[in-house]
């Protein structure tokens, strides 16, 4: 499905969507329906259940998962699982979300959305100095976080000059 609008900055529940973008044109954000999503994220978060619990919803909607338990593994993983986008916690042991974002910048244009407890919900707001895209709040809304990804995921493309695979 294409949609022919404005996406620009918005406040999405408790996150933010925090790269500053206005984009006018037809963009492929998919059909929204389950299944027909083929982009591969990349999961990192410390808590297993909240990795299996996530990574379970985006297969259902369809996207290919990857899982690491922390930023170490998240970085010897990016090169074969070529993720195009990374969803990563903020507070993790050894390296840090904001650290593991700054290092996926510097190597690859693959946007970072950060996620985090109201404890270190202000981090969040120089998100973007670290490389993310966006920011959310734990507990996660499974609409917004589709919604984030899925925008994310557009503006990339339109910056790319690619296609989704979803037409």
């Amino acid at each position: 499905m294409y949609r022919r609008g404005v996406i620009t900055d918005r406040v999405v529940g408790g996150g933010f969507i925090l790269a500053q973008f206005t984009i006018v044109t037809n963009i492929d954000v998919g059909s929204g329906e389950v299944g027909e999503r083929r982009d591969t994220i990349l999961i990192v978060d410390d808590d297993r259940d909240a990795r299996e619990l996530i990574g379970q919803v985006l297969a259902e909607a369809g996207y290919l998962v990857e899982v690491a338990a922390d930023g170490f593994e998240a970085m010897a993983k990016l090169p074969r699982a070529l993720p195009d986008l990374v969803l990563t916690d903020l507070r993790m042991p050894g390296m840090h979300g904001v650290d593991l974002a700054q290092r996926i910048r510097r190597e690859s244009d693959v946007p970072v959305v950060l996620t985090t407890g109201n404890e270190t919900f202000d981090l969040c707001t120089d998100a973007e100095a670290y490389g993310a895209v966006a920011c959310l709040l734990k507990p996660i809304n499974l609409d917004e976080l589709l919604w984030t990804i899925d925008c994310a995921l557009a503006c990339r493309r339109v910056a790319t000059g690619t296609r989704s695979l979803v037409a």
